[in-house]
């Protein structure tokens, strides 16, 4: 694990590091995937933009609201640079209602904006997962292969780097395949390869969230948003074929 990355007197901490990254480089990818639909890649830039600092805003808010007794007491922690002290639903809502804003003020086409936000989301999730790797969030079952990796003197399967490579995967198939899948339909595929890379890596996650008769609660979602995916690509190739030919 590399919880910290240290430059001279600094000592930096690699999770937020990745997810910077991630953003940054996810920001970067979705612009190409918007570019390759015809669509003006500032537009991505600039939605990320937004998103970033009402999201930060919003998430500093949120987490004021949740903890406002200590923040009573320490008003000036407000303004602490500890990105720790976010509320991810608080963020991710403001996230949502700027792109949503974002896409009415320009009268984009949602089909291929979804396309773009699938690219970034496709990064992050692979910047996500080495962060948890670097810090050892996440880890897996005990094991004896050959690549195991060590947490608390134990042989563990490196789940992280499962899913961060596995992501890697459906990233590069995404790009491949996106000048023949129809606006739209390449965010179903973002979608349905990640659920496809969670329902397999999710198999060798330790302490899992279990339902029913011990199904992997991660496991169950993925099979229902693979198998969502599926049927609607299927109903898209059925109606082409019964469309009448010209």
């Amino acid at each position: 694990m590399i919880p910290t990355i240290s430059l001279g007197p600094l000592s930096l901490p690699t999770y937020p590091l990745t997810v910077l990254f991630g953003i940054f480089l996810g920001l970067g990818f979705a612009g190409k995937v918007a570019a390759r639909r015809g669509l003006l890649a500032d537009h991505i830039h600039n939605m990320g933009f937004y998103a970033i600092i009402f999201g930060l805003l919003a998430g500093r808010l949120g987490h004021v609201v949740r903890y406002f007794p200590a923040y009573r007491l320490d008003p000036l922690s407000v303004l602490s640079p500890n990105v720790a002290a976010l509320e991810p639903l608080a963020a991710a809502v403001a996230v949502v209602l700027v792109v949503v804003w974002y896409q009415r003020k320009y009268r984009l086409p949602w089909p291929v904006l979804l396309d773009a936000l699938a690219g970034l989301g496709l990064v992050l999730a692979a910047a996500l997962a080495l962060g948890d790797g670097l810090n050892g969030y996440g880890y897996g079952e005990p094991t004896t292969v050959p690549w195991a990796i060590y947490q608390w003197n134990v042989a563990r399967h490196p789940v992280q780097f499962y899913e961060f490579f596995g992501v890697l995967v459906v990233l590069a198939w995404f790009w491949t395949l996106l000048a023949r899948l129809q606006p739209g339909f390449a965010a179903l595929f973002a979608l349905g390869g990640y659920a496809g890379v969670r329902l397999l890596v999710d198999a060798f996650r330790a302490e899992p969230v279990t339902v029913g008769d011990g199904f992997r609660l991660s496991q169950v979602i993925a099979w229902i948003v693979l198998l969502v995916v599926l049927l609607i690509f299927y109903q898209s190739v059925q109606e082409k074929a019964d469309a009448p030919s010209e």
